[in-house]
């Protein structure tokens, strides 16, 4: 039984199913001015919403199968493990009585295309991210693609959402813009709507498509060597533990505390972005001794917005940057040249990365390359040295 069928035997059975304006023999105009006056039309477009809403994840949880299962079925792929035919058909009779419609057009018509880029970013307010969005949005605007965005503000079930959605718009590929809670089975399930998918940002280790990101063992070595070589000792990291690569670079800095014997001084500190709120309420509780023997000299902070809100905890609680504790951040976000004092940190190249990341999906597109087929890119970032780190102070050395 196909989708179709299953459509038929719903309306057949009188049971609700999603009809094209075609589908009625008279056509959208063939209601008789009688029967027209006794339709709702508020019925109607509240219907339509609940149709244009269903996702293959609805259709799934309605069948009790997985989205992997629903998605076979619908799109009739072969699958490793037999499915049972009452499987199948309980699978595409929910597709039909909830109007779920999947990208026919889109997948019978490979040699056309959209020109369509959709977008599924965790949190377009994090100022590195926009910087990524600037240079995809150079190269899809330069190849004569149009983007679609979704902010779906760190939610999973949003970003299938949006999945969904950029299917039915028939896009021709989608970027993922940021790691997301339970990113694993959400990842999965839009590799199973979406046949060109990348990522950008935040990884760590190639993933379930091809990603762009930044390599961050590289990126703490260089914001860690140079305050080692400015001679601190004391220094502290502070973090957001939501994210992979700030995790990672968490676990790289007590490393390298470690191997250069000062493993028992390594102090880290959880927060959360993009809000420089939380640093700043942080730092206010780090700078309340500032003449403790216990301060830090110098503190690696995980983000640029993070260190933002650590300088500005500094100000108000008079300790100055860098004569009494530096501060080294990360991003490069472009915010950071203007702060006071001009921020050092680690770049990661923004705006290369996106444009790397939206080359990456559209040659994809063009050349017909599946995700097995194609490699991560992994940015290496440098060190942009400015005037928020110095030597610490001639007592604090020991």
């Amino acid at each position: 039984m196909t989708l179709d069928d299953a459509t038929q035997r719903a309306a057949y059975s009188g049971r609700p199913a999603r009809q094209g304006a075609d589908s009625h023999p008279g056509g959208p105009n063939h209601l008789t001015s009688e029967a027209a006056s006794h339709v709702d039309a508020g019925a109607i477009v509240n219907a339509r919403a609940r149709f244009l809403s269903v996702t293959l994840r609805d259709v799934a949880q309605r069948s009790g199968v997985s989205v992997t299962t629903a998605s076979r079925i619908i799109n009739g792929r072969e699958s490793g493990v037999p499915i049972r035919d009452e499987t199948r058909e309980r699978v595409l009779t929910a597709a039909a009585e909830m109007g779920y419609k999947p990208n026919l057009l889109a997948r019978g018509l490979r040699g056309s295309r959209s020109s369509l880029i959709g977008v599924i970013a965790r949190d377009v307010s994090d100022p590195f991210h926009i910087q990524v969005l600037q240079g995809i949005n150079e190269v899809t605007r330069a190849r004569d693609f149009r983007l679609f965005l979704g902010h779906v503000d760190y939610r999973p079930d949003v970003a299938l959402t949006y999945g969904s959605m950029f299917e039915r718009s028939h896009a021709d590929g989608i970027l993922v813009l940021g790691d997301l809670a339970d990113g694993d089975r959400t990842f999965g399930d839009l590799t199973m709507q979406h046949r060109f998918v990348v990522g950008v940002s935040d990884r760590v280790e190639p993933g379930r498509f091809p990603g762009v990101y930044s390599d961050s063992v590289t990126g703490t070595s260089l914001a860690l060597d140079h305050l080692w070589a400015l001679g601190h000792r004391r220094i502290t990291c502070v973090s957001d533990p939501g994210t992979a690569d700030q995790r990672q670079r968490v676990s790289l800095y007590r490393a390298f505390m470690a191997e250069h014997g000062a493993g028992d001084r390594a102090i880290s500190h959880q927060t959360s972005q993009p809000d420089p709120g939380p640093s700043y309420k942080l730092g206010r509780r780090l700078f309340a001794d500032p003449g403790s023997p216990a301060a830090p000299t110098a503190i690696y902070a995980t983000s640029d917005t993070i260190a933002i809100g650590l300088m500005q905890a500094a100000y108000q609680a008079r300790v100055v940057v860098p004569d009494q504790v530096s501060i080294v951040g990360y991003d490069n976000i472009d915010i950071a040249a203007y702060t006071i004092p001009p921020l050092t940190t680690v770049s990661q190249a923004g705006v290369e990365m996106g444009r790397e990341a939206a080359a990456l999906l559209l040659d994809m597109i063009e050349a017909d390359r599946d995700v097995e087929q194609v490699r991560d890119v992994i940015i290496q970032p440098t060190l942009v040295v400015r005037e928020s780190t110095a030597p610490p102070p001639a007592a604090s050395v020991k």
